[in-house]
Order: structure tokens, then sequence, then C-alpha cells
């Protein structure tokens, strides 16, 4: 029987008996912060009517992957980064898989580490996250996610909700190491596909106040093709195209990450996963689930255009 088969066999048996892993409370040493690096999960969902935003990965459909990859529970928190990444360093051996956004991504300086492959981390390991090539988040998850504290049903981090709002400079963040685990050898290296965000087209379904729109604008939102302007942030993004009209302001209503307003001004606000839970701006669409996904990864001058469901 190969050696690598009669140790996970006893790893099994182990599991599986009387053999309990011993977890070891270890941290990431973050020497660079890079631009706004948090901790995300899903995000938090009974909270709206208390004025708390929903918060969670930009990009959900990333996070999953990463989870899977390391057989996380779906939900696991993970670090969340854009533009430039950060530094960091490794008390102690993990495993830890990177998804989304394509960046050049060093190992010890010179390991060039690819999205979907699982990293074997040793102790005092340095990662680092250089410049991004395509797409806007970057996510990379720990094995058994980031122990970090959770507030009103989430890990996702935001600004006066939680005590920490963005990554600085030494910060620690910590994870459960198991050094005796044996993990099975990973045979063949996942190949996450990095071209599902490059669609322009967006679905969206019609929003509340999208009838109060006259046909030439319902006609012009959905054959006009868009730009992602340089407003770029969790909150919302914004289009460099503008749409004047003549709607009426609407009183404060419930918005979702996905919700499109339309300002008086005619600006297109795409609201992202912190922005508000209310608004006053006629919701003209609302950004179907999986096109949000799409949406966030686009940078700024990239294209989109809108595909009513």
């Amino acid at each position: 029987m190969p050696t690598a088969l009669k140790q996970y066999i006893n790893w099994l048996f182990r599991e599986n008996t009387i053999y309990a892993m011993i977890k070891i409370p270890s941290y990431i040493h973050f020497t660079r912060p890079g631009m706004l690096t948090t901790v995300q999960d899903l995000g938090r969902f009974d909270m709206a009517g208390y004025g708390v935003p929903y918060s969670g990965a930009m990009d959900r459909y990333s996070l999953a992957q990463v989870n899977f990859l390391l057989s996380n529970p779906k939900g696991a928190a993970v670090l969340e980064m854009t533009n430039l990444g950060p530094e960091m360093v490794f008390e102690r051996s993990t495993r830890v898989v990177f998804a989304g956004a394509e960046a050049e991504i060093l190992l010890n300086n010179k390991r060039i580490v690819k999205n979907g492959q699982v990293i074997e981390i040793q102790e005092d390991d340095c990662l680092s996250i250089e410049k991004f090539r395509k797409g806007q988040w970057l996510y990379m998850g720990v094995q058994g996610g980031f122990e970090t504290e959770e507030v009103a049903g989430s890990k996702s981090w935001y600004p006066q909700i939680t005590e920490r709002g963005y990554i600085q400079k030494n910060d620690t963040l910590c994870y459960l190491s198991e050094e005796e685990r044996f993990y099975p050898p990973v045979e063949t290296k996942a190949k996450v596909r990095s071209d599902w965000y490059r669609t322009a087209q967006i679905k969206a379904y019609p929003g509340p106040e999208w009838d109060m729109l006259p046909t030439l604008l319902k006609n012009r939102i959905t054959k006009k093709t868009f730009s992602v302007s340089d407003l770029v942030s969790r909150m919302a993004y914004q289009l460099t195209e503008e749409i004047p009209n003549e709607l009426p302001g609407i009183l404060t209503s419930p918005v979702y990450p996905g919700t499109v307003q339309l300002t008086p001004s005619g600006k297109l606000l795409l609201l992202m996963r912190d922005a508000q839970v209310t608004g006053g701006y006629p919701r003209i669409l609302q950004i179907d689930n999986i096109s949000l996904n799409i949406l966030c990864q686009k940078r700024p001058g990239e294209k989109i255009k809108f595909s009513i469901l």
C-alpha cells in the first residue's frame, strides 16, 4: 500500500475515534496593510431594520470558491483586498487559496502563486500581493477561516460597527493551525476561471420606479454602453455617463446591494455591499445576484451594458 494512502487511512482512523486534533491559535502579521484590506464573510442579513448595512464580500462567488477548495464552511471569513494587496508573515503552518481578481502573488519573494492553487504555508512564510492585473477584488481563504470577532451574526468588518475597519500596518489576524494534521496530497491543481467576469452584460430587474421613466429613457438605458467611473468603493460604483431626467424624488425607501439609483443630476449609482439601507433617489433597476459579482470585479474605465430581465 502506498505510504501516502497509509498515512491518510491512519489519519481518518484517528479523526473518527479517539484522536482529537490540537488547534493552535496562530497569527498572520501584516508588514504592509495594502489598500482597503478587510475581513469579510457572507454579511449581516437581519440588521437592516436597525440601519446596519449588509456588508460581506463584494464578490460572493470568489468567497465561495476559496472556501470550497479549502473544505471550509461556505460562510467562513476570508481576507478581501484590492488594487495593491498586503504583505504578510505566517506564524505557523496552514493552507491558503486565492480567487477573484488576477494579481502578482509571491511566496517568499520567489514562487508565483496562482488563483485556485492550494498553497502549503510553513512557519515564517511571507506572502505578498503586488500589482493587480485584472479584476478589482481578490480573496484569500485560510484553512478553517479567520478567528475574528463576530458582531451581529457576521465577522465582516465595517467601520463604526466592528472594532476594526481596515488592516493597518503591524496588525495581526488569528487563524487556527493544525501542525500535526495530515492533509491528503493534492494530486491536481484546481483551475479557477477568471474570465467569468469579463462579460460586459449586467442583468437587472426593473426597479420600483422603473415605470416612472419615459420610454425614451428606458431605451437609452438598455441600449447604451456605460463605463465605470473612478468613483468605486464598497458602498457604490458610479457610472461615467449620465441620464438627464426629470423624475421626482421619492420618500426614503429600502435599498439593497445591487439597487441602481438615478439622481436628479442624471448620475447612476450602483449600490454595493456597504451601502446604506435606505435612500431617496428613484430605484430604477435591481441587479441580479450573479451579475452583482461580475459588476464588482469591473475596474474604472471598463464597460457594462444593462440587460433587463
